[in-house]
């Protein structure tokens, strides 16, 4: 019982602080001012040392409190997380999900999956936003984004959840009018149709090639579609391209070449902790079953 009083005490402590007064920490705990001076007396005779300052306008730290308060403030959080985790986890999933994902991918493998899972959990709500922008997960306020390629550093949890495959692609229209490319080095004479701007260094085969670009279209669908048009050449994920190339609407250029294989991701606030409906999103999507991809309808 001590572990759990001693908790219980640290607990209104830190909250004491952050409020400001043993009144205000008391309405936000709901418990009477009285009860809140009592467990601080406890703590502060267990620990043999003053902790607060107490006058009839302010309320302030003692140096041993100040010390104390930067030491257990995180284990009391920490301890409140856990608690709200344990009672998420029986719970089941229900609420509002907030997620962001790529267009491409979003579309063609994050849509179907998240279809069958809002059948499964009927409680569950979902906010789904398809864009290629990145976003900030915190600042934003969603609770999950997949994203495709390299990551930056965060403090985001993340979980690996497929490799995609990357091929170039050109219109058999483009292919009458250009030579079909031999070697890494002849797609620099080839103007390209890319996603951003920035996109314009291609590691194909061991070797970097920089490619002149006509058109950045800002989506990896529109790249797609734009090569087909015979606007250029393109590198595109397999998945999109795939029905293009078996209609011969697209045509793959140096196939026998190693080209980037690139990661799709779910991330999420560390911080935040994890909802039962996010938990249980996750397990799906993490799941043993692969995450099958449908080039994105016509």
């Amino acid at each position: 019982m001590r572990e759990l009083e001693d908790l219980s005490g640290l607990s209104m402590f830190v909250r004491i602080v952050e409020e400001g007064s043993l009144s205000a920490a008391g309405r936000a705990l709901g418990v009477p001012k009285a009860t809140i001076s009592r467990h601080l007396a406890l703590l502060e005779k267990r620990l043999g040392a003053p902790l607060l300052i107490r006058s009839t306008r302010a309320l302030s730290l003692t140096d041993t409190g100040r010390r104390f308060f930067d030491r257990v403030q995180p284990i009391v959080r920490d301890a409140q997380r856990a608690t709200a985790e344990v009672k998420s986890h029986n719970a089941a999933p229900s609420g509002l999900l907030r997620i962001s994902a790529s267009v491409a991918y979003g579309q063609a493998a994050i849509a179907p999956r998240l279809l069958t899972f809002m059948r499964r959990y009927p409680a569950v709500r979902i906010d789904l936003h398809l864009h290629d922008g990145r976003v900030n997960l915190v600042s934003d306020g969603y609770d999950l984004a997949i994203r495709m390629g390299v990551l930056e550093d965060s403090e985001l949890v993340s979980h690996k959840l497929a490799d995609i495959h990357m091929v170039i692609v050109a219109s058999p229209s483009w292919l009458e009018q250009h030579d079909m490319p031999r070697r890494p080095g002849d797609l620099a004479g080839h103007p390209a149709v890319l996603t951003r701007p920035d996109m314009i260094h291609w590691q194909v085969g061991g070797e970097t090639v920089r490619v002149p670009w006509r058109m950045s279209t800002g989506n990896m669908i529109l790249t797609r579609d734009a090569a087909r048009a015979g606007l250029g050449i393109a590198l595109v994920p397999e998945f999109l391209a795939s029905r293009d190339l078996e209609r011969g609407t697209l045509v793959r250029l140096l196939p026998d070449l190693e080209l980037p294989v690139i990661q799709a991701t779910a991330l999420y606030p560390r911080a935040a902790g994890c909802s039962a409906a996010l938990r249980a999103l996750l397990d799906d999507l993490l799941s043993s079953r692969p995450i099958e991809v449908d080039a994105a309808p016509w």
